[in-house]
């Protein structure tokens, strides 16, 4: 009798576990985990990706789509967060839609939208917006009336970490927006946000226009090629450097072919040198290739070839410091702006003569009193 009452409670206690095992496994098949999306964002107003308009205030909408709820949004203006608490939204057939009233700066305008939800972050792309005082032409040479920059800074590597390249970028935008530039400025890019960007900024150049492109960072020399090191690059050896970093001649061809009449300008304030040691290179081998830019483009290095860029121990690096310094100055060339960043690091101690490739058709000035 007891052993017959033992072997029921045995088998009811098993009966009972079977149970709490099927119903876990039956109720994870159930409520299976959906993964959270970021918030997409869709332009209604401009819709365009460039816009003139002739009046400084500017009703700007986007249209949020998402599934979770918006913790944060932003409109992004010249680089300034115009910052509001999710307050509500009107429901709209694309999702919801969020308006802001923004005052344009005279010239050239960078507008994107940022959005957070618990899926991520999104960023939106860059619309570019120019608020025309008057009758004249932005500044720049005769003929050539769009103004396009690019600027890359990078400055947070793993290894070798920098001081400056987000300084320089940031105190550059200032100064080229006051010049007529439509400016893009990114930081710290990896490889993949690299490409983007170039893709971004050579898709928005038009030919008889002035594309300018300023990279501040490490910067490597490898075969007599330079390269944009991405900050999640770590090329072990030389031949992983084409794969992990950038090659500075593709972009200045691209440049070249959207742009082939108008005014192509690059600013490499980077070094040009390899440094790793293990890397060894036989002798008799060139160090440096020159791109050999047609008439139109000029390529001003911080350096000579083989040689390293100072970061400098100020708010900027020694190259640009002296840059920002003249670039507003009214009807200078861009050689003699050369020659005087060149003599300014001179003046200052630092033997670092900037290095030119190419050469525009007839003077060029950043600032040119005749408009």
């Amino acid at each position: 009798m007891k052993k017959t009452l033992l072997l029921g409670i045995l088998l009811a206690g098993a009966q009972l576990s079977q149970a709490q095992h099927d119903h876990k496994f039956k109720g994870e098949w159930e409520t299976p985990k959906v993964p959270l999306k970021a918030p997409g964002i869709v332009w209604q107003y401009p819709s365009t990706p460039q816009l003139t308009v002739e009046k400084p205030q500017l009703k700007v909408t986007v249209c949020v789509q998402s599934t979770e709820a918006v913790s944060q949004y932003q409109f992004v203006l010249n680089g300034k967060a115009f910052s509001s608490k999710a307050r509500g939204f009107k429901k709209v057939s694309c999702g919801q839609e969020i308006s802001e009233e923004l005052t344009l700066t005279p010239g050239a305008n960078e507008l994107h939208f940022v959005a957070v939800n618990s899926g991520g972050k999104t960023v939106s792309e860059s619309h570019y917006i120019t608020y025309q005082t008057g009758p004249t032409s932005p500044p720049g040479i005769v003929g050539l009336t769009k103004r396009t920059a690019l600027i890359i800074a990078n400055d947070s590597y793993t290894k070798h970490p920098l001081k400056n390249p987000v300084n320089d970028g940031k105190a550059l935008q200032e100064h080229l927006q006051k010049l007529g530039f439509t400016v893009i400025f990114r930081e710290n890019q990896s490889r993949k946000e690299l490409k983007k960007s170039i893709d971004e900024f050579t898709n928005g150049l038009t030919d008889k226009g002035v594309s300018l492109f300023f990279y501040a960072g490490h910067g490597l020399m490898v075969n007599g090629d330079n390269y944009l090191q991405p900050v999640d690059a770590d090329p072990a050896s030389e031949s992983d450097v084409q794969f992990d970093c950038f090659p500075l001649r593709q972009l200045v061809a691209r440049m070249e072919e959207v742009n082939p009449n108008g005014s192509n300008l690059v600013f490499w304030d980077a070094c040009r040198n390899n440094p790793y040691r293990s890397w060894k290179r036989g002798i008799g081998e060139m160090s440096h290739t020159t791109i050999n830019p047609p008439v139109g483009t000029m390529i001003v290095y911080a350096t000579e070839p083989g040689k390293t860029a100072q970061d400098g121990e100020g708010k900027n690096g020694l190259f640009t410091s002296e840059l920002i310094q003249h670039i507003d100055t009214p009807d200078l060339d861009i050689r003699e702006l050369i020659e005087r960043i060149d003599f300014g690091l001179e003046k200052r101690g630092f033997r670092q003569p900037p290095y030119i490739e190419g050469r525009f058709r007839g003077k060029f000035t950043f600032n040119p009193s005749e408009r």
